[in-house]
């Protein structure tokens, strides 16, 4: 499912993608090694650990059975459940085009009387 890079659904599955590698590496395992625990493949481990591709509840089960923490199995399903509705409400916000969001911001700017800008790689004035 595609979010946007920085949309709060994209951040949130980076997060949970962020504590299931946490619980990988505290069990002590590599990518490769808990992918054949959990029977998939190691480059899906990968892909959820970063954020580009969402656990399946399935996944997540199997992830905490093979980390011993199960504990934790109800929090990070809470987790991925919010996700996709966060996903599923950006979806229906950007069914129809970019432009209400863009235009959010444009009474922010009409009440701007200064705006400043740094450019690092610009030479300023005189130096140029």
């Amino acid at each position: 499912m595609t979010t946007s890079p920085n949309s709060p659904a994209q951040q949130a599955r980076e997060a949970l993608g962020a504590r299931l590698r946490e619980l990988r590496r505290e069990a002590g395992f590599t990518g490769r090694a808990l992918a054949a625990l959990i029977d998939c493949h190691y480059s899906k481990v990968s892909r959820i650990e970063h954020g580009s591709q969402a656990p399946t509840e399935a996944n997540i089960r199997a992830w905490c059975r093979a980390c011993d923490a199960a504990d934790q199995t109800d929090d990070l399903l809470a987790s991925a459940r919010a996700i996709e509705s966060m996903c599923v409400e950006w979806r229906r916000y950007t069914r129809s085009g970019m432009k209400h969001l863009m235009q959010v911001a444009i009474p922010l700017y009409e009440r701007t009387s200064l705006v400043r800008i740094y450019e690092p790689s610009m030479i300023p004035g005189l130096f140029q």
